[in-house]
């Protein structure tokens, strides 16, 4: 069972592409590490993710019940 699904997310910042065609689901008991150096948009996926942004194009799909926090 998927409770995170993001399918083509992209984000740009006027001419700034940070992220372009990110697809990718998570499953229950999955263990994810993000890693890229600095202005890769590890921040600004999780930012996505959360609800605290929206992304240019794609959507983010989170199953009811589950709980987003970002540290």
């Amino acid at each position: 069972m998927s409770i995170i699904v993001c399918s083509g997310i992209a984000k740009s910042y006027g001419n700034d592409v940070v992220l372009e065609n990110i697809s990718f689901s998570v499953n229950k008991g999955d263990k994810i590490g993000v890693i890229g150096v600095n202005g890769a948009g590890k921040s600004t996926l999780f930012s996505i993710i959360s609800g605290a942004s929206e992304p240019t194009s794609g959507s983010v799909t989170v199953a009811s019940g589950a709980t987003i926090g970002v540290l």
